[in-house]
C-alpha cells in the first residue's frame, strides 16, 4: 500500500515515517486548554495537602478532585489524568494511610471514576482508557423501607492494581470485600467487570471478568485459557 505525500524509512528493522508538511498546525485555541492545565497542576501541587505529589504532573482543569479528601491522595511522578476524570473519597478515616494511591507513569483516561473508601493502590506505569470505573465499595441497598442514597456505603474491601497493566474502555474493577489484586501486566478488556483477583501476565474479559489468556513462562508466548465449563479455548 502506498503511502502518499509521506516517506517510508526501514533502518535496522524501525519504522521512521516522515509527516507530510502541509499537515495543518494545531487550532491555537488548544493552547488555552494546556495553558489552564498546565496551572491547574501547579495550582493543586502548592494548595492542596496531597500525602504526596510528584514531578511533573498534569491534571486536566476539568478533573475533579476535592480538596478536604486530596490529604489522603498520593499522585507519583509524571502522572496523567485526562479531562473529567472524578478522584473520590467519600469516606475521610481518621488513620494517616493514603485511601488512594497512584503511582508513577500512570495514565487516567478520560471521564474515568477513581472512588476509594479503604484503599486503592494503583502501581506505576498502568494505563487507562477512558471511562474506566475503580471502587473500593458500594452503595447500601439491603434495607428497602429507606431510599438507597440515604443509606450509605457498603464496607468494601482493597484494591491494589498492579505495574503495566492496561484497563479498557468502560471496564469497571469492582472490590465488595475483602483484597481484589490484578496482577502485574494484565489487560482488562473493554467494559469488563472485574470483581476477583487474578494472576500476572492475564487477559480478562466479560461480565464477571474470566481470564482467557495468560502467558506460559515456559514458552514466552500468550496463550488461551481452557473454559472449564465447555472445555473449548
Amino acid at each position: 500500500m502506498s503511502l502518499q505525500n509521506s516517506e517510508v524509512e526501514r533502518r535496522g528493522g524501525l519504522t521512521n515515517l516522515r509527516v507530510d508538511e502541509r499537515v495543518p498546525a494545531d487550532d491555537p485555541l488548544m493552547w488555552v486548554s494546556r495553558f489552564r492545565t498546565k496551572a491547574h497542576s501547579i495550582w493543586l501541587k502548592l494548595s492542596y495537602p496531597f500525602v504526596g505529589f510528584g514531578r511533573k504532573v498534569s491534571i486536566h482543569h476539568s478533573c475533579e478532585i476535592r480538596r478536604s479528601h486530596s490529604h489522603k491522595i498520593r499522585i507519583g511522578d509524571f502522572v496523567l489524568l485526562d479531562r473529567e476524570v472524578w478522584l473520590n473519597v467519600p469516606v475521610v478515616s481518621a488513620n494517616s494511610e493514603p485511601a488512594l494511591i497512584i503511582g508513577s507513569g500512570t495514565n487516567v483516561g478520560r471521564r474515568s471514576v477513581i472512588s476509594a473508601r479503604n484503599q486503592i493502590h494503583i502501581q506505576e506505569n498502568v494505563l487507562f482508557a477512558p471511562a474506566v470505573f475503580v471502587t473500593d465499595h458500594n452503595h447500601e441497598y439491603t434495607n428497602p423501607d429507606v431510599p438507597i442514597s440515604e443509606q450509605g456505603i457498603t464496607g468494601g474491601g482493597t484494591i491494589v492494581i498492579e505495574r503495566n497493566c492496561w484497563l479498557g474502555y468502560g471496564s469497571m474493577v469492582l472490590a465488595g470485600k475483602g483484597d481484589l489484586v490484578i496482577g502485574r501486566n494484565s489487560v482488562v478488556g473493554a467494559y469488563s467487570v472485574v470483581t476477583e483477583s487474578c494472576p500476572a501476565h492475564s487477559v480478562l474479559v466479560g461480565n464477571p471478568a474470566r481470564v482467557v489468556k495468560a502467558l506460559d513462562p515456559a514458552s514466552g508466548k500468550w496463550t488461551r485459557r481452557l473454559d472449564e465449563a465447555t472445555g473449548t479455548r
